[in-house]
C-alpha cells in the first residue's frame, strides 16, 4: 500500500515578518511576475499593480491594482494577523476613495463576524462591486519547500448576481453573450488538458484569458452586429513588442490554417495603446444549435494561439 505524508500548516509570520515591508511587496511582485500569480488564479482575473502603499486620506492602501480586461480598480488589503474590524473598515474606505469595483481582503484567518459582513456586503452592494475574503495559507509536506495557498472563504456568487438583476437590466444581446461565455467557461473546466485558464463570464463582447505575462492576453470576441467570432493576442501599451513579433510574421502566419490579421498599434479613446493579432470566423451568433461548433472553434484556436505565442511573448 502507498504511504502518504501529511500536509503541515505553517505559521505565516515565519515567512513574512511585516505586512507593509514583507508581505505586501511579495504580493505585488507576484502579480508583476511573468506567470499568473496565485492571487490572480484565485480571483480568475489578470491584474496590473498601479501603486503600493497608496495614500488614501490619512491611511495607505496596501495595493491598488487594475483589472487588465476592463480597467476596474481593485483594492487589496493585507493582514498577517487575524481579521479585525480595522482592516474591514479601511478596505471599504479605500474602495470609496479610489472608486474601486473589487475589494480583496487577505488574512490567515477570518472570524465569523467578518465573513458574515463580507457576505452581507456582497448580497447588498450594487452589481459590479465584488468582495473577496481570502485566507492566506502556507503548507509543507515533510521537508518540502513551502507552498502558498490563497483560499477564498467568501467570494461573490455569479448566480446570486444574475438572480438579483432587475427585469431589463441586461439587453438581449448581453444575455446572449453571458450565456455563450458561461458555456465557454464550462467547456474549459471540463477539458482535461488545456493551457487556457477558465474565468468568470461577463456579458461583454470580449472574454480575455491570461498568456502568462502582464501586458498581453488571449482575447476572444463575439460580435452580434457583425456576426463574427474572433480569437487573438492583445498587446497593451507596447508597440515595440508588436513590431518584434511582426518581424516573424511570415513564420507565424504559416503556423495557422487560416488568415491571420495584424492590427498595428493604435491609441484608444482612453489614451491607451492597443495592438492585436487575430483570426475571425463569420457565423450566426444567435443560432444556438451551432454553438457547439463555435465553441470548439474558439477553444481549438485559443490553444493554438497559446502554443504559437506563449514562448515568443515570454522572450519579449
Amino acid at each position: 500500500m502507498p504511504e502518504f505524508a501529511s500536509l503541515e500548516s505553517q505559521e505565516v509570520r515565519e515567512y513574512w515578518q511585516n505586512e507593509a515591508q514583507d508581505f505586501t511587496p511579495w504580493v505585488a511582485d507576484e502579480i508583476r511576475a511573468g506567470d499568473v500569480s496565485e492571487l490572480e488564479d484565485t480571483l480568475g482575473l489578470e491584474l496590473e499593480v498601479i501603486e503600493e502603499e497608496k495614500g488614501v486620506g490619512r491611511y495607505n492602501l496596501d495595493i491598488l491594482a487594475e483589472v487588465l480586461d476592463d480597467n476596474r480598480n481593485v483594492v487589496i488589503e493585507n493582514q498577517l494577523n487575524l481579521s479585525d474590524h480595522d482592516h474591514l473598515g479601511k478596505s471599504i474606505a479605500y474602495a470609496s476613495g479610489v472608486n474601486a469595483d473589487i475589494i480583496v481582503w487577505i488574512a490567515p484567518r477570518f472570524y465569523d463576524e467578518h465573513r458574515d459582513a463580507v457576505q452581507w456586503l456582497n448580497r447588498n452592494s450594487r452589481e459590479g462591486v465584488d468582495l473577496f475574503a481570502i485566507r492566506l495559507e502556507v503548507w509543507k509536506i515533510g521537508d518540502s519547500e513551502p507552498a502558498v495557498r490563497l483560499n477564498p472563504v467568501v467570494e461573490p456568487s455569479e448566480w446570486k448576481e444574475k438572480a438579483q438583476r432587475s427585469e431589463g437590466e441586461l439587453t438581449d444581446t448581453e444575455r446572449l453573450r453571458e450565456e455563450f461565455w458561461t458555456e465557454f467557461r464550462d467547456r474549459l473546466e471540463e477539458r482535461e488538458a488545456t493551457p487556457l485558464t477558465p474565468r468568470k463570464p461577463f456579458p461583454d463582447y470580449y472574454h480575455k484569458l491570461s498568456i502568462g505575462k502582464s501586458g498581453f492576453g488571449l482575447r476572444f470576441t463575439i460580435k452580434s452586429r457583425d456576426n463574427e467570432l474572433g480569437v487573438g493576442l492583445l498587446i497593451r501599451d507596447d508597440a515595440d513588442a508588436y513590431w518584434k513579433l511582426e518581424e516573424e510574421r511570415e513564420e507565424i502566419d504559416n503556423e495557422f490554417d487560416q488568415k491571420v490579421v495584424w492590427n498595428e498599434p493604435k491609441e484608444t479613446r482612453a489614451g491607451k495603446e492597443r495592438s492585436k493579432i487575430l483570426i475571425t470566423k463569420h457565423v450566426d451568433v444567435t443560432d444556438k444549435e451551432q454553438w457547439d461548433e463555435y465553441l470548439d472553434w474558439m477553444i481549438k484556436n485559443g490553444e493554438r494561439f497559446h502554443e504559437v505565442f506563449y514562448d515568443r511573448v515570454q522572450r519579449l
